[in-house]
């Protein structure tokens, strides 16, 4: 999966009344081009959390093979969400224990991986689409291997989905919508 510019393999949920956090082990290229030539790839946790304001401090804090990680999470004005990213791989978790604190309130979370038995692994959903996209992958595939980058992310929105983004060397992308546990394609989508 070298032509994998951006990989995103699990996702950790965790909610209270007032604060809504999502983790996600993403591994993706630097600099992040989608430009359909893959760069050097490095692992990260990527959190993100839905706080009633962004005008507090926020501090996210957590234990992974015992040892902690965390530190100030900064607010995107843009998303109106705080984010923290550090290196870590947790691709492999089931549970991330955390703590929260936000403003004068701390709060124990524990994100639950959206991960089951069902689904299936980056690399079955890669290989399903290669067989229902064969001329696809051979349009971009020469003597020298596959010509382009793909984008493999795992999103969850009451059911767990892969996007999937084909990247051509000219930045053209053909996006795919697909089902995390049959591996059916839903939706298509050139740009």
């Amino acid at each position: 999966m070298d032509y994998v510019s951006e990989l995103r393999s699990n996702i950790f949920l965790a909610d209270t009344n007032e604060l809504s956090l999502r983790i996600y082990s993403v591994t993706k290229e630097t600099p992040y081009v989608a430009d359909g030539v893959p760069c050097e790839k490095s692992t990260r946790l990527e959190a993100r959390l839905s706080a009633p304001s962004g005008d507090k401090d926020c501090y996210l804090s957590f234990s992974v093979n015992g040892k902690t990680y965390g530190g100030e999470m900064s607010f995107d004005n843009v998303k109106t969400e705080y984010y923290y990213s550090c290196t870590l791989d947790v691709s492999a978790l089931n549970t991330i224990d955390c703590v929260v604190e936000y403003g004068e309130s701390r709060v124990e979370m524990q994100a639950l991986s959206v991960i089951n038995k069902d689904t299936l692994s980056p690399n079955d959903v890669l290989n399903k689409l290669k067989n229902a996209e064969v001329e696809l992958f051979s349009s971009m595939t020469d003597k020298y291997g596959f010509a382009g980058e793909i984008y493999l992310r795992l999103i969850y929105e009451d059911f767990p989905y892969y996007y999937v983004g084909v990247i051509d060397r000219n930045g053209n992308v053909t996006a795919f919508l697909i089902n995390a546990q049959t591996g059916k394609i839903l939706a298509k989508r050139t740009t």
